[in-house]
C-alpha cells in the first residue's frame, strides 16, 4: 500500500513540474499590468479580459500585440476584433 501512495506523489509532483513550467503563460500577468496601467479598467476587468486574449491567442502572439509588431493585416484586424469584444463581455464581469 506504501508504494502506491508514493508513485501517486512521484505522478502528482512530475504533474505540478510540468504544470508550472512549461503550461503556464508567460505573457498573462504583463499583459493584466499593462492594461491595469491604461487607467481605465479595474484589476478584475483586467484578468478577464487577459484570459479572454489569451484563450484566442498564443502567448507569441500576445508578446506581439504588446510590442506593437503586428505586420500581418488579417492578424491586425483578428486582434482588433478580439479585444474589442473580450472589453465589451469583460466590462461587468
Amino acid at each position: 500500500m506504501g508504494k502506491v501512495f508514493l508513485w501517486i506523489a512521484a505522478v502528482l509532483l512530475v504533474v505540478f513540474f510540468v504544470k508550472t513550467q512549461y503550461l503556464t503563460s508567460k505573457t498573462w500577468e504583463p499583459f493584466k499590468q499593462g492594461c491595469i496601467a491604461g487607467g481605465t479598467a479595474t484589476e478584475e476587468q483586467c484578468s478577464c479580459l487577459a484570459n479572454y486574449v489569451h484563450k484566442h491567442f498564443s502567448d507569441n502572439d500576445v508578446e506581439k500585440i504588446m510590442q506593437g509588431t503586428i505586420t500581418d493585416p488579417a492578424l491586425k484586424q483578428k486582434v482588433e476584433g478580439i479585444v474589442r469584444v473580450g472589453s465589451r463581455e469583460c466590462k461587468n464581469p
